[in-house]
């Protein structure tokens, strides 16, 4: 058999069982009704539920895909053991309300899960009942068939025109005698079928006196009234009967007898079997009736315990409804404060934008000014290197540092200025940062309150999913509150952006404040390293003119370089060194001298040769010493002129010790021997 597994010409036959399967069942829930039981392939659903169009329609022959084929064989040959199942619980059921007289069936609850040896015990017990209720029927049917034997010939006699034979012919007896065989063969003669009329029609008649067609001329008008008045009545009830949905017996039986009888007067037995086919669909109706009381009375209960819970609710919807305007208002105040504060957040952001571009101008202020204050310290590295390599230019070198001296003011000035610059640059730093605090405060706060906001949004939304169908108007305002929240939030993460950056420019600019501190420390310890070094290159051009000896030994004047024109261009830049401060101190010892002579000719000193000085000095401490009324005659001029006397005295010995090309120590020129000077 598994070679078959997947076969197209078996899965046909499978479905085609399946669909005659369908048909039977569907055939039997028409007289039964839908039987709830659990489905064999699928436990967890009813069967009578199953879609058997779509499961058909699912499981079915793939050609390129066998193991699905295989699957749907096997599936299909399940739902056949679940339709087969369901049909003989169908049947079984049928069976119940035939031995229980039901003609309508009840509502079932859904059964119990039940296996297949199961289900077919319990058909089988169900037959095996239906069969011992017939055995004890069959006697009575019997004896009911022996006590009418008087209507045979009038049967006999008017087949066509008795409208008795034709009642008994079409009327169906309510007994489970059609289920069986018997029955079937039994009713292939009508006379059979007119004496097997139903026990309880025959136990419910009797005899009595009456017209009849044969006997009577014409009808009396009572019976004409009491026959219109009962198929008024017989119309209202098959009325009833096709308005419920509910087989009519009376229905057919009137048809039956309009085509057989028309419009003329009913005999006393079609009217018997009137009133009897009347009587089932009146009991028919009132078990129909009872069962609706039944179902009515507990709906009526619920209705009314629904009405109670509909004013409930009525109630609680329009307090939420007056609680949901609140919280709209609310909401609405709180989105105009929002609105409001972020107002004035734009307000203070292009604030702080200007500002930082305010700032951002200064610095590129600061850093052309930094630059040009490098360009300017370039300028004096390449001055002092030209005043060490260039020492012979004295008047320019000095010219020089007075320019480096002003220079330095200036840079001195713009330090100063520039001090002052990042001292306010640095309280606007504060300032903003103090404006940042308490911008992160603010947000802080915001933040907090969109958290409230988000807690009653989370409220809310449990709110609308206990009553989605009645606030979709609330729903639309709190998604729209979402968006403006989700707005906010942007733009609070935007803000939040922008501070960090200028958080970073603020970092930024401290660092570049403390650049430019460093190199304005730096600035001020070179410049004054060079003020330094300028006094000190003074002091020592000085002293090496004056006292070349005193600085280096005899040796290191002798050594030279060994070549010789190097040595006497250094000894020429050496001496010409010497004249020109010599020079210099000839100019002053110049205007020392027209000022002496000035003193001289007005009478305070007088000039003393230098022979005379010497043999007076020789002779004593008393020929220096000058007399005291000389003292007292110009004290003021000479305390006035001692100093210069001093400073020309120090001047002559330094040039005596000076020779014009390479002076030995000791030796002085008689041209620079000045006469000196006494009171």
């Amino acid at each position: 058999m598994a070679h078959l597994l997947g076969n197209q010409a078996c899965m046909d036959s499978l479905r085609k069982d399946l669909t005659d399967l369908q048909g039977a069942i569907v055939d039997v829930f028409s007289r039964t009704g839908p039987v709830r039981f659990p489905s064999w392939k699928f436990p967890d659903r009813v069967a009578c539920d199953l879609d058997m169009v779509a499961l058909l329609e699912h499981y079915d022959h793939v050609p390129g895909d066998p193991e699905f084929t295989q699957l749907s064989h096997a599936v299909l040959l399940e739902l056949v053991i679940d339709r087969l199942l369901l049909l003989l619980q169908s049947c079984a059921s049928y069976l119940e309300n035939l031995g229980s007289g039901q003609t309508v069936p009840p509502a079932r609850a859904a059964g119990p899960c039940m296996s297949v040896g199961l289900t077919v015990r319990c058909f089988w017990n169900s037959l095996l009942r239906l069969a011992m209720l017939y055995q004890q029927a069959a006697p009575q049917k019997r004896a009911n068939q022996g006590e009418t034997p008087t209507s045979k010939p009038t049967a006999k006699s008017e087949p066509a025109k008795s409208p008795e034979f034709v009642t008994a012919k079409f009327i169906k007896p309510p007994s489970p005698l059609p289920v069986l065989p018997q029955t079937c063969q039994e009713s292939d003669s009508p006379i059979r079928v007119s004496l097997q009329c139903p026990a309880r029609t025959t136990e419910n008649t009797r005899s009595v006196h009456s017209q009849t067609v044969e006997t009577a001329l014409v009808p009396c008008d009572a019976c004409t009234s009491v026959q219109g008045s009962l198929c008024e009545v017989g119309k209202v009830v098959i009325s009833l009967c096709q308005s419920q949905n509910l087989p009519s017996s009376l229905g057919q039986f009137q048809q039956l007898v309009q085509d057989s009888m028309g419009l003329r007067p009913l005999p006393a037995t079609t009217v018997g079997h009137w009133a009897a086919e009347q009587s089932k669909d009146l009991m028919r109706l009132s078990k129909h009736v009872g069962a609706l009381a039944q179902l009515v009375g507990p709906l009526r209960a619920q209705l009314e315990e629904a009405e109670g819970q509909k004013d409930g609710l009525r109630q609680q919807v329009s307090k939420l409804e007056q609680a949901l305007q609140q919280e709209q208002v609310e909401r609405r105040r709180q989105a105009d404060e929002t609105e409001q504060r972020l107002a004035t957040w734009e307000r203070h952001k292009q604030q702080l934008l200007s500002e930082t571009s305010d700032l951002k101008t200064k610095v590129a202020t600061l850093e052309g000014e930094l630059k040009q204050q490098q360009e300017s310290l370039q300028a004096v590295e390449t001055k002092a290197q030209q005043l060490q390599k260039e020492a012979e230019c004295r008047a320019e070198a000095e010219r020089q540092v007075q320019q480096l001296e002003e220079q330095v003011q200036l840079l001195a000035g713009r330090l100063d200025g520039a001090s002052q610059q990042i001292r306010w640059a640095s309280t606007e730093l504060d300032k903003e940062k103090a404006r940042v605090d308490s911008m992160v405060r603010h947000q802080e706060s915001l933040q907090a309150k969109q958290r409230a906001l988000l807690q009653q949004l989370d409220s809310l939304d449990q709110e609308r999913e206990e009553l989605r169908g009645s606030l979709d108007e609330a729903e639309a305002q709190q998604a729209h509150m979402e968006e403006q929240l989700q707005s906010v939030q942007s733009e609070r993460e935007q803000g939040q952006c922008q501070l960090l950056a200028q958080q970073e420019l603020l970092q930024s600019l401290q660092q570049e404040k403390q650049g430019l501190e460093q190199a304005v420390t730096d600035l001020q310890l070179t410049v004054s390293e060079l003020e330094r070094e300028l006094v000190e290159l003074r002091e020592r051009e000085r002293l090496l003119v004056a006292f070349p000896d005193l600085h280096r030994p005899v040796e290191a004047q002798i050594q030279s370089s060994g070549n010789v024109t190097d040595d006497m261009e250094r000894q020429m830049e050496a001496n010409d060194i010497r004249i020109r401060v010599l020079q210099e101190e000839n100019g002053r010892l110049q205007s020392m001298l027209s000022k002496i002579r000035e003193v001289a000719q007005q009478g305070g000193l007088k000039l003393i040769p230098q022979d005379q000085l010497w043999a007076h000095s020789s002779g004593g401490i008393q020929g220096a010493a000058p007399p005291a009324q000389a003292q007292r005659a110009s004290p003021g001029k000479s305390t006035l002129r001692t100093s210069q006397v001093r400073s020309v005295r120090l001047a002559s010995s330094s040039e005596a010790s000076l020779p014009p090309t390479r002076a030995t120590p000791g030796s002085t020129p008689a041209a620079f021997a000045p006469p000196h000077i006494v009171r």
